[in-house]
């Protein structure tokens, strides 16, 4: 090709393609990949295990993450899959008295321009999954556990162990979307493992035909005890019946899926009343996890390295906003990252915006998840107040005390 011919110059001027290394598979790590595809980077999802696993349950999609997932067709692909409750229910675990009511549904959806979900944990990251192995620009790898992260001015080279053989990728952001035990926070010098909060949640699945009729209704179901909580809903598009028990305990294991002695709940719920342990006992196997939490940082990121979701901020569940936050830190950092930044300055300042748009959105829900817990198990004079305020208060009031999560759009709150 003659020299100073046009097309040689464009094609030297145009700007390589920025790549970004996901580590982690979850429901934070592939909501981000399509996020920052969308936004023009070429995406590595590193994953440690071999086979993504359905581990799990329930979970609650609030608005604000059900409008960023709409944005990349989840929503649309989820459509069989997830239920949307007409309303949320809070109940006495000792006489089953209703406390109080808030309607879902369509008016919710009006409400907070998007709707409430409920949707097996597995259906939403299998519909992740597909979308990210259907999008250009994005790779899957199964099977790499990092080991090292090599962060020079240019890029960071991550080093993983795949099989007998390393394997290194060179990229120019590493994401940790890997976990409470995230090692991308400990490779980028923040605080090590988080503190067990002295409460054990525990999960079953009751198909729909062996479930109690009242626990098939599209709800979500809140009851109150002292010192434990029970939440229930239908899932699968209503073929189950999603069921989690929370309970003071000082048990501590790592892990997801520990199976959990069903007696230990029957004698939990024993003061409850009939329905509750109706509920409970048609449960055909308990799987158990120890809750997580941490203090609220100054920072998540480092010159090339960043994190997001349980690696950044674990929350305990009450208010159902681990999944919806770890979509909203994805959807933050895509559009700090648009278009690609071109130089290490720049990228340094969208990750120092993102930390600074993040961190007191999270830590704002960290506490009051927190707040929220120590309310449902109240018990004594204080359980006694807190009934009497619920059947006072119109039900639409715990949507009301909470709009500032759910109307939030993480998008915007960057710019």
């Amino acid at each position: 090709m003659p020299e100073g011919d046009p097309s040689s110059s464009a094609a030297e001027a145009a700007p390589h393609p920025r790549h970004v290394i996901i580590a982690g598979a979850g429901i934070g790590g592939l909501s981000a990949a399509l996020f920052l595809a969308k936004a023009g980077w070429q995406v590595t999802v590193a994953e440690k295990v071999e086979a993504l696993q359905e581990f799990g349950a329930g979970l609650q999609i609030a608005p604000n993450a059900s409008r960023l997932l709409a944005d990349v067709g989840i929503l649309d692909d989820l459509r069989d899959f997830s239920v949307e409750p007409l309303a949320l229910i809070v109940r006495k675990g000792d006489s089953g008295q209703e406390l109080s009511r808030a309607t879902l549904g369509e008016q919710a959806e009006a409400r907070f321009g998007a709707p409430f979900i409920v949707v097996h944990r597995a259906d939403l990251q299998n519909a992740l999954r597909k979308r990210v192995e259907a999008t250009p620009g994005i790779t899957l790898r199964l099977g790499l556990q990092l080991t090292e992260a090599l962060e020079r001015e240019d890029a960071v080279t991550a080093v993983f162990q795949h099989g007998d053989t390393e394997e290194r990728i060179r990229a120019d952001l590493l994401v940790g979307a890997d976990g409470v035990w995230s090692k991308v926070r400990q490779l980028s010098g923040l605080p090590g493992p988080s503190r067990y909060s002295g409460n054990t949640a525990w999960r079953a699945l009751i198909p729909r035909e062996q479930a109690p009729i009242f626990a098939r209704e599209p709800k979500v179901n809140l009851w109150f005890g002292n010192g434990v909580h029970l939440v229930h809903y239908p899932i699968c598009g209503g073929e189950e019946i999603n069921l989690v028990a929370v309970i003071e305990d000082t048990w501590q294991e790592e892990g997801w899926s520990c199976d959990g002695d069903p007696d230990v709940l029957i004698q939990k719920f024993a003061p409850w009343c009939a329905k509750a342990r109706e509920l409970v006992a048609a449960a055909p196997e308990w799987k158990r996890w120890a809750l997580v939490h941490r203090a609220p940082e100054s920072r998540w990121s480092r010159a090339r390295m960043t994190l997001l979701g349980d690696a950044a901020h674990p929350m305990m569940p009450f208010l159902a906003q681990g999944a919806s936050a770890a979509i909203e830190d994805g959807a933050a950092l895509a559009t700090l990252l648009t278009p690609p930044c071109p130089r290490p300055e720049q990228l340094a300042l969208a990750l120092k915006r993102y930390d600074a748009a993040r961190i007191p959105r999270t830590a704002r829900i960290q506490e009051e998840a927190r707040k929220q817990g120590r309310f449902y198990h109240f018990s004594g004079l204080f359980g006694r107040l807190r009934d009497t305020a619920l059947k006072v208060l119109p039900g639409e009031a715990m949507l009301n005390r909470y709009a500032w999560i759910f109307e939030h759009d993480a998008r915007k709150d960057t710019l």
